[in-house]
């Protein structure tokens, strides 16, 4: 034999050489573990040592996932808890004064707050804006008399004796109350305006939500969008849209007027059909449930023309049942729900925006 180098083996070197039968096969045997390059998922026994490591670290990050979400969940839960919690006869905090705001006579700047009992009046030009307890905040226009008559953790009642007030509250339906000269008004998770004047006339703006009004005359919700007039001694009129046209308007003060005489056939009750759009359903059903004599005319067809197929009312019903017969329509008008409260979140948040603008009733674009 040569002392040269085996030219037989060249093959396994640099594959120059015969090929060798028993090398080929090895060759074909480990073909798929050959580097080509780029990165390869693991066979075999390593893949399979590695599949529980990779379930470990997928239980670790769901575990710390849902650790972080009870974190924040209880976080909100406890906010949430605290911002309805509020000691007995504790003030109300004023953020903002501008121009001549007394409370019980004496001059009152940001710094001051409104004990249970005072009294705060706005002159002439005169605004102020302050929190009411934890549950939301509330501004006064100029003259304006207000007090709080009391506060505490889940009631918190008020007196507008005159003048316009701006409330925006996120709690519970009834946390916050305003007595006025035309009634008890009563939060149900809204914002709203209120005008109150001494004889008892005024009008209440709901932005959001809904507002009960209680007096001597009739309970008057009003959902939001929608707006209630009242007369002197503070007769409640019928919530309409704000959006409801002139001559809707005019039809409808005219069947307030009317009352219980209204003609169910009657010019006004034609007139209100015929300027009537789907945003005036809630004038409608308040007039049927007002005064039912309506509705053996053209309200109450225009109402059910309005309502889906699956809310049905009939006259039958009604006159058997009275008022508890319209239910399926009140559950059919297109507001939020009033035991849904806590879906109108974005109350919860300070308005931006002047007192002036916060107190004017009127919808943007009027």
């Amino acid at each position: 034999m040569s002392g040269g180098p085996n030219r037989d083996d060249d093959y396994l070197w640099d594959r120059s050489g015969p090929v060798d039968a028993e090398v080929a096969r090895f060759e074909r045997l480990l073909a798929p573990l050959a580097w080509d390059g780029r990165p390869r998922m693991e066979s075999g026994a390593g893949q399979q040592a590695s599949i529980p490591r990779r379930r470990r670290s997928r239980w670790r990050v769901a575990l710390a996932s849902a650790a972080a979400v009870a974190a924040i969940a209880l976080g909100l839960c406890g906010a949430h808890v605290h911002r309805l919690q509020w000691p007995a006869a504790q003030a109300w905090q004023l953020t903002r004064v501008e121009g001549a705001v007394s409370i019980d006579g004496r001059a009152a700047d940001a710094a001051a707050a409104l004990a249970p009992g005072s009294v705060l009046e706005t002159g002439r030009g005169g605004t102020v804006r302050m929190r009411v307890a934890r549950i939301g905040e509330m501004a006064l226009g100029e003259d304006s008399r207000f007090v709080v008559t009391e506060t505490r953790s889940g009631r918190h009642r008020t007196q507008l004796q005159h003048g316009r007030l701006w409330a925006r509250i996120w709690a519970p339906p009834g946390s916050f109350g305003v007595s006025s000269p035309s009634g008890e008004l009563f939060d149900l998770g809204c914002e709203f305006v209120m005008h109150a004047r001494p004889d008892g006339s005024g009008s209440l703006t709901v932005r959001s939500g809904w507002v009960q009004v209680d007096n001597g005359w009739r309970e008057v919700l009003v959902p939001q969008g929608a707006r209630v007039e009242f007369g002197v001694h503070g007769e409640p009129g019928t919530p309409y849209d704000l959006g409801a046209s002139v001559d809707f308007l005019a039809a409808l003060r005219e069947l307030d007027a009317q009352g219980r005489r209204a003609a169910a056939d009657g010019d006004a009750a034609r007139a209100l059909v015929a300027a009537s759009r789907p945003q005036d359903a809630i004038s409608l059903l308040m007039l049927l449930q007002a005064y039912p004599q309506l509705a053996d005319g053209p309200v109450f067809e225009r109402m059910a023309a309005l309502m889906p197929a699956d809310a049905r009312v009939t006259r039958a019903a009604l006159r058997e049942r009275g008022a508890h017969a319209l239910s399926p329509w009140w559950d059919a008008l297109p507001y939020p729900g009033i035991k849904r409260w806590w879906l109108q979140w974005p109350d919860a948040f300070a308005a931006r925006g002047e007192v002036a603008t916060l107190l004017d009733a009127e919808p943007s674009g009027n």
